[in-house]
């Protein structure tokens, strides 16, 4: 798990504002903040697209992990899981965690909002016809 902020500067564009998002994220984020006292919401509100994607996915995996999740995350505590989160390069998380989602312009495009539930990024495909990749 290494970062190359170099590499943050030159792919995502922040927003302008705080996005705020709700539900299964947002608690699980929530508690993630309250277990290893690092901020990570509102860092996460005022995030790019490609940083949001990656940070939701990462959320997924944290809330309802699959067995290699399980597996990347054994002996991790939430105060690494935080800060891995929120330094490491965007699209570094998604390989590591889901090669479907390397693409960096795909997976910004999940970085509005949350997908309706945690399970929904192991099973929604770049191609698919999920309303929140078109």
């Amino acid at each position: 798990m290494t970062h190359d902020p170099s590499h943050d500067a030159r792919h995502e564009t922040r927003p302008h504002g705080l996005r705020p998002f709700c539900g299964w994220a947002f608690e699980t984020a929530s508690e993630l903040e309250k277990q290893s006292g690092i901020r990570i919401l509102v860092p996460l509100f005022e995030a790019s697209d490609l940083r949001r994607a990656a940070a939701f996915l990462a959320l997924a995996a944290w809330h309802s992990p699959t067995h290699r999740h399980e597996i990347l995350f054994h002996g991790l505590t939430a105060e690494e899981f935080s800060s891995w989160l929120l330094r490491e390069d965007p699209s570094e998380i998604a390989d590591l965690l889901e090669a479907t989602w390397r693409d960096p312009r795909k997976l910004a495009l999940l970085g509005r909002e949350p997908l309706p539930t945690p399970t929904g990024y192991w099973t929604t495909r770049p191609s698919g016809t999920s309303d929140r990749l078109g």
